[in-house]
Formats: structure tokens, C-alpha cells, sequence
């Protein structure tokens, strides 16, 4: 069964494993974590360079893209009041 590890407990077996040659079987003995588990983290910090993987995409996709909203902001800062119907009537004709 899968248990959080800490990032911090994390980054301290990282260089137990790889800068002072510490063997996973004794990591693994002495740490709790599983061998898997060491396989996984290695894997993650070869490739990311990191021990934790942060999401890269987090929520829903957005519908329009950067210039659109700049587009809007501008809208908004001409006219505060304007209403969300001439938004996007404005956005419709661009």
C-alpha cells in the first residue's frame, strides 16, 4: 500500500543513494521505503532533476488563449462598466 514519503525524507535517500554510495537494499532496511518505491524516485530524479513530480497542466483547459484575455483586459480598463454580453460580443467581432 502506497504511504506518503516527505520531500524532505525524499531528497536526503536521494543523496544517501547516489553521493555516498549507499546501497537501496540498506536504504530500504533502514528507511521503510520499498524498493520500488527507491526505483521510482531514482527514475524521477534522473529525469526531472527534482524528487517530486509537480503537475504541468493543473484544471480545466482553457477556452481562449493569452492574446484574447489581453484583449479583454484592455476592454475592461477602457470601460470598467462595461457588461460580460458586450464582452463577448466585442470578442465575436475580433
Amino acid at each position: 500500500m502506497r504511504r506518503h514519503i516527505p520531500k524532505e525524507y525524499k531528497e536526503i535517500v536521494i543523496h544517501m543513494s547516489l553521493n555516498e554510495g549507499v546501497s537501496d537494499r540498506f536504504i530500504c532496511r533502514y528507511t521503510g521505503i520499498s524498493q520500488r518505491a527507491m526505483k521510482r524516485l531514482r527514475k524521477t530524479y534522473r529525469e526531472t532533476g527534482e524528487v517530486v513530480r509537480m503537475p504541468l497542466d493543473a484544471g480545466r483547459p482553457r477556452i481562449i488563449d493569452s492574446l484574447d484575455a489581453m484583449f479583454l483586459e484592455g476592454c475592461i480598463e477602457r470601460q470598467p462598466d462595461i457588461s460580460l454580453s458586450e464582452l463577448q460580443d466585442l470578442l465575436r467581432e475580433v
